[in-house]
This record gives structure tokens, C-alpha cells and sequence, in this order.
């Protein structure tokens, strides 16, 4: 006969991740009840509050306390506020580890999952899925001047458009700290800003302050991801490639992750003065330079189009030119 599972397990098979370590880290964010209570979501707090035979004002109290850490999700509904918990595992991960007072073993559980666990799940998911999650968007003054960026890949224009806006820290660096990049750097747009203002997860941040971050990071080698879509993006991440959730995998295994921007990077020989500055900062090997013709070599097969390289090139021999057309977005 077959063992029962725990409560914690269910819990994980509910979130498409049937891992032990999984289990684990939401043991060490709710008791049994708690999970019982998580397991009987999408609900109400009334409908909650009858089926654990709560006073209401006791259970709205728990949900409160389930949002704050990342455990529920709210949403308005004509019978009320209904909660749900979170919809899969990675945005188990981005949610939870952001709660403020989360103990640096969870942390820890977390990073042996991605050590461990990680790559294989996420080669399933590129299997499953049509296209990755997420895309690059290009640092803007890395593009040719000839080029036609879209406003969907603009980051400024991103930004502009944007109300309210929010930074975060990054869950990635949080828990990995394998890289001395700044952590808190993750801008969260629309109703992503609004979520974790409300949660306390976050600290709104002006236009201009947020395209300050933007600057930081392209000078720390960071690279500007957000949603793989055309419109309705919540956040601007500003990645490595040796914390992120997406990029080792990426690097180290080949599996597809996210989306490269519609751009690739192009040398002018004349320029290029093969100091290997370009080399050193990108992060998926794309460019190498070769002393004896005396200039540095893309490969555009590695290239994402995240102009990182040309941040810091001392003789801008380095631009961005669009190799893919403007459908390779996805419209939703």
C-alpha cells in the first residue's frame, strides 16, 4: 500500500514541483494547519473561516499573514477578495524569498534545490513550454543608430510608461550570493509594483531613480529581462548569469530560458582595439578576441543581444544590429 503523502508534499505536487526539498521549504513557512488551509485555496476568508471553524477576524489574520510571505495570492472577485495560492514554482521562489523575515537556512534550502534540483526541472519546463518566459531587452545606447527599436524593448520607454514602479531585491542574488552585483535592482512595473508595495516587499522608486538603477547595473554587467511579450510586462529584472534562475541553466546546460532581444552584437574591425574588456563581460561567450587579425569575433549563435558588452568598450567598436524580425516578440 502506498504511504500517504504529507501535507507539505501535496503542497508541492500542487505547484507542479514533487520535490522533498520543495516540501521542505514550505514546511518551514506553515504548521500542518496552515498547509490544510493553503491546499483548501482558491477561497474566500468567510469560506475559510467556516471550514476551519474560525472567527473571521482570526482567519483574515492568517491570509494576511500568507500574503505577507509569499504564500497567497489576492484577487477581486464579486463574492469578495478570493486567495489562491501561488500558481507554480518559480513563482513560489520569487514571492517567498522575498518575504522580509525570511531565515537565511531558507535561503539556503532554496539554493540547494537550484544546485541540485534546478536544471532538470527546467528542462522539462523548455519541453513543455512553446517559448520561454522571458526575453532580453538590449541596453539602449548599445544599438546601432539605424536601428528601430520597438517601445516593448525599450527600457526607458518601459519605464516611462510606467505607474506605479517599485524596486526589489533579487531573489536570485539573494539566495546564490555566488557574484558582488547589486541586489537590489529588480523593477517591478504596473501591478507587480502595486503587489509588493502592498506586501512590503518593495520601495516605490521615481523615473528617474529607476532609470539610475538601469545605469548601475549595465555598468556591474548586468543584463535587462523582462516578460516574453509584446505588452502588459510587471517586471525589468537586471540579471548575471551565475545567481540567476535562468541563466546558469542557460550557460552551463543549453536549455532555453529566455529569449535573446532581436538584436546581435556587431565589431567594427577598424575600431576594435582587442583589449578583451567585451570578452571578460559576456556572460554566454560570445565574443573572443583574436590577436592575430587584431579585433574581437562575435558568435552569433551565443549572442543574446544584451549589449552588455558595449557598456564599457573603450573605442565603441561594439553596436547592436537587429538580425530578427520585429514578430519574433510574442504579441501576448
Amino acid at each position: 500500500m502506498a504511504e500517504e503523502k504529507s501535507v507539505y508534499q501535496n503542497l508541492a505536487d500542487r505547484i507542479f514541483a514533487p520535490s522533498p526539498t520543495i516540501a521542505g521549504l514550505f514546511a518551514m513557512l506553515a504548521d500542518e494547519q496552515e498547509a490544510k488551509m493553503l491546499l483548501a485555496m482558491p477561497a474566500t476568508a468567510p469560506q475559510l473561516a467556516e471550514r476551519f471553524s474560525l472567527a473571521l477576524e482570526t482567519m483574515e489574520a492568517k491570509l494576511d499573514e500568507f500574503f505577507k510571505k509569499g504564500l497567497a495570492f489576492k484577487s477581486k472577485k464579486p463574492e469578495g477578495v478570493l486567495f489562491r495560492m501561488c500558481r507554480d514554482m518559480v513563482q513560489f521562489h520569487d514571492a517567498t524569498i522575498l518575504w522580509p523575515e525570511a531565515p537565511r537556512a531558507y535561503f539556503d534550502l532554496w539554493q540547494k534545490f537550484m544546485e541540485e534540483e534546478w536544471p532538470a526541472y527546467a528542462k522539462m519546463a523548455e519541453q513543455i513550454l512553446p517559448r520561454p518566459m522571458t526575453r532580453i531587452i538590449p541596453v539602449e545606447k548599445s544599438l546601432s543608430p539605424r536601428a528601430q527599436i520597438l517601445a516593448y524593448e525599450n527600457v526607458r520607454e518601459l519605464i516611462d510608461k510606467s505607474d506605479p514602479i517599485a524596486v526589489t531585491k533579487c531573489t536570485c542574488r539573494l539566495i546564490a550570493h555566488k557574484c558582488d552585483g547589486p541586489v537590489e535592482v529588480c523593477l517591478q512595473v504596473g501591478k507587480a509594483a502595486a503587489y509588493n508595495l502592498e506586501r512590503g516587499t518593495g520601495r516605490q522608486v521615481s523615473r528617474e531613480e529607476a532609470m539610475e538603477i538601469i545605469r548601475e547595473s549595465e555598468e556591474a554587467g548586468l543584463m535587462h529581462v523582462t516578460m516574453n511579450r509584446s505588452e502588459d510586462m510587471h517586471f525589468i529584472c537586471n540579471c548575471c548569469g551565475c545567481c540567476c534562475i535562468a541563466m546558469p541553466v542557460m550557460i552551463q546546460h543549453g536549455t532555453k530560458m529566455c529569449d535573446p532581444s532581436r538584436y546581435t552584437a556587431k565589431v567594427d574591425p577598424e575600431v576594435c582595439e582587442a583589449c578583451g574588456l567585451c570578452e571578460e563581460r559576456c556572460w554566454f561567450s560570445a565574443l573572443t578576441v583574436d590577436q592575430e587579425k587584431g579585433y574581437c569575433l562575435v558568435d552569433v549563435e551565443k549572442c543574446m543581444g544584451c549589449g552588455v558588452c558595449q557598456v564599457t568598450c573603450p573605442t565603441g567598436a561594439l553596436t547592436l544590429e537587429a538580425t530578427r524580425d520585429e514578430t519574433f516578440i510574442p504579441a501576448a
